[in-house]
């Protein structure tokens, strides 16, 4: 399988679906400037969408190019639906809109609404010619009043000739592909869960695919080391060519002939490539990776002798030195609900790696995430170029294990907000809990600092410290470019599970409330 056909079995699909709806009456008036306004609306939204970064899915315009005697241009009968919702139940659509743009019995979009348990929307237009504001809150009234499944039920309503209403149909339309990329995808996990007695990484599975990801697969760490030993045996010139690769983009090694010895940074990078071929392996067989975990203490920092910190490091990064690859999220020391955030972000932005980490620091201003030897080499420059991130990265010894170096940066400053989250449980519930930041240097790196290596990512701090951690249910945080507080919002209604902005004092004290 080539590399673009591994990135494109394994990068978020952002199809969606969209149907007009139309008056099934023939005795009233104008008709022919109806159906060309429904029309008109439709073909615009979708033109919206695709210019927005979305796959839409649109029969009804097929249908209309093969009946161009009919005058009648939306949907309204029940023998269109069922065509309809064959295609999207073959397209594995991540929602569906639905245009009532002019006067509809809500029978229609409801029949269909019934055939595919994704989410909905109901979009109109605010125009005083047509009664596009009756069908939205007619079609909207019926689906509470039956509430035929979830999707019915939490059906959200946009009127798109506003900006802002256009945008938030967005965030929506983002939100359904991510949760949609997390329940059609497999998590692999090395080592399982949890490190070090950290039971808060560990979950219950059986649950987490009853409602948010296919399937989660368990692989003994010496699956690893198997292909580590076979490669330093018999196929060196990779471990070789990722050195030079590190070289000619400028990536420092530094040896210490303890922690850094050629033998260690080796291994790590043999490593590396054992987890990328078992990932391009599965995909190559049908199966959806769309993120990895590795549990490396003590299986391979102490056991094995040396740490696996390369492969948080580049599965989640677009090259290496053999190329164009997929993107993977990845976590470390097993951390399940992790792996699902990290994994949700990247279903929001397939450009952008996720960035894993512990939260390290955190003083009045801002907060520091920090990962135990190894992050996505994105955010050394906030780049995809290995030439620019590579330039800005340093492997280093690491300050624990038996062995191997630390891939180490500080994250520049951005103009712009990230968005940092964690998937948490409490009592046996699931809470989204998500903020947004500016990426900073304020940071002031101590000398001879525990994990002073590792790679650092600063992040502005919207509400007094005190309060950050005692709301924060997770030593860890994903976090990727951008403000997506609107999309973590619709995920969680989604997924019908609450939500703590941790950028908000109001929302966290909420929480603390109810927790004390």
């Amino acid at each position: 399988m080539s590399a673009k056909k591994q990135k494109a079995n394994s990068t978020p699909k952002m199809k969606l679906g969209i149907v007009s709806f139309t008056d099934p009456r023939r005795e009233v008036h104008l008709i022919k400037k109806r159906e060309e306004y429904i029309r008109k609306n439709h073909l615009e939204l979708k033109q919206k969408l695709e210019s927005d970064g979305f796959t839409v899915i649109d029969p009804q315009t097929e249908f209309r190019k093969q009946n161009k005697n009919n005058e009648i241009w939306g949907i309204n009968n029940i023998e269109d639906v069922k065509e309809i919702s064959k295609i999207y139940l073959h397209e594995n659509i991540s929602a569906i809109i639905l245009g009532c743009w002019a006067w509809n019995e809500p029978n229609v979009p409801l029949a269909l609404a019934k055939k595919m348990d994704v989410p909905i929307a109901l979009v109109t237009k605010n125009d005083p010619l047509w009664p596009g504001i009756t069908a939205v809150t007619s079609t909207g009234a019926t689906f509470w009043q039956l509430s035929n499944n979830y999707h019915i039920k939490t059906h959200n309503r946009f009127i798109v000739s506003s900006k802002n209403d256009y945008q938030d149909l967005v965030s929506w339309a983002r939100a359904s592909c991510a949760v949609n990329y997390l329940r059609n995808g497999t998590l692999l996990l090395w080592g399982g869960s949890p490190a070090l007695n950290m039971e808060h990484l560990n979950d219950d599975i059986p649950i987490l695919k009853s409602f948010l990801i296919d399937d989660i697969i368990t692989e003994d760490q010496n699956t690893l080391i198997e292909r580590v030993e076979l490669m330093l045996s018999k196929n060196q010139d990779r471990i070789s060519d990722f050195i030079k690769w590190l070289n000619e983009n400028n990536c420092r090694i530094i040896y210490d002939n303890k922690m850094t010895t050629e033998d260690s940074i080796k291994k790590q990078i043999a490593l590396y490539f054992a987890a990328k071929d078992i990932i391009l392996q599965r995909i190559e067989s049908g199966v959806s990776i769309i993120g990895a975990s590795i549990k490396c203490q003590p299986e391979l920092s102490i056991n094995y002798g040396v740490t696996g910190c390369l492969i948080p490091a580049f599965l989640p990064f677009p090259f290496d030195s053999e190329g164009e690859k997929p993107i993977t999220s990845t976590t470390c020391e097993g951390d399940i609900k992790g792996l699902l955030t990290s994994a949700l972000l990247f279903g929001l932005n397939k450009e952008i790696p996720p960035l894993f980490g512990d939260l390290k620091v955190i003083t009045e201003d801002y907060f520091v995430i920090a990962n135990c030897g190894g992050a996505s080499a994105f955010y050394a420059a906030n780049s995809n170029d290995p030439k620019i991130s590579l330039s800005r990265s340093t492997i280093k010894p690491q300050c624990q294990g038996e062995s191997g170096g630390a891939f180490g940066f500080y994250t520049p400053t951005t103009p712009d907000e990230a968005t940092f989250a964690q998937l948490i449980r409490l009592d046996g519930n699931y809470i989204l809990q998500f903020g947004v930041g500016k990426l900073s240097e304020k940071y002031q790196k101590p000398k001879n600092a525990w994990g002073e290596s590792w790679p650092h990512t600063v992040v502005d701090l919207k509400i007094p410290k005190e309060l950050f951690v005692k709301a924060i249910g997770s030593n860890h945080f994903s976090l990727i470019l951008g403000n997506f507080k609107n999309e973590m919002k619709y995920i969680a209604k989604i997924l019908s599970i609450p939500t703590v902005e941790l950028d908000l004092a109001e929302s966290v004290e909420g929480f603390l409330q109810n927790v004390n």
